[in-house]
């Protein structure tokens, strides 16, 4: 995925990039932010940012060589960032945002927690009012 990305922003130099995930997309996308220097901001819905606890609390086995965003989560202290759960979701429960949260550290990172929102919820129907939220100052 990085790659790729790496190359479609070939032609447009100097652009910067919002990245959102959703799910296991959220935790792809927080691992490009850390790995790129042209990342301006992080959202992530339902965002798996914390693979270890996610199977534990589904009692599955890991997946070999799978990356976790919050191994690399304190790299994202200065990058704003805004994590959206679901009250609801037992897939992956805000539990998950929290931890990430509080290992990225620093005020540049938030959470919030939809109401009433399941994984499998329309989050397309809310994500307008989200987007216009903003992101925390840093």
């Amino acid at each position: 995925m990085n790659e790729a990305l790496s190359q479609m922003v070939l032609r447009y130099p100097g652009v910067t990039l919002d990245l959102v995930g959703y799910s296991g997309g959220g935790n792809i996308a927080a691992l490009m932010a850390e790995r790129r220097d042209d990342v301006r901001s992080l959202r992530t819905v339902a965002g798996n940012l914390d693979v270890a606890y996610v199977n534990a609390v589904h009692h599955v086995t890991p997946m070999p060589a799978a990356e976790s965003a919050i191994d690399r989560a304190p790299a994202l202290r200065t990058l704003p960032q805004i994590h959206y759960s679901g009250e609801a979701d037992t897939t992956v429960p805000p539990a998950v945002a929290r931890r990430f949260q509080h290992a990225v550290g620093g005020r540049c990172v938030q959470t919030e927690v939809i109401s009433g929102m399941e994984h499998g919820s329309d989050w397309a129907a809310v994500w307008p009012r989200l987007l216009a939220q903003g992101l925390p100052d840093c």
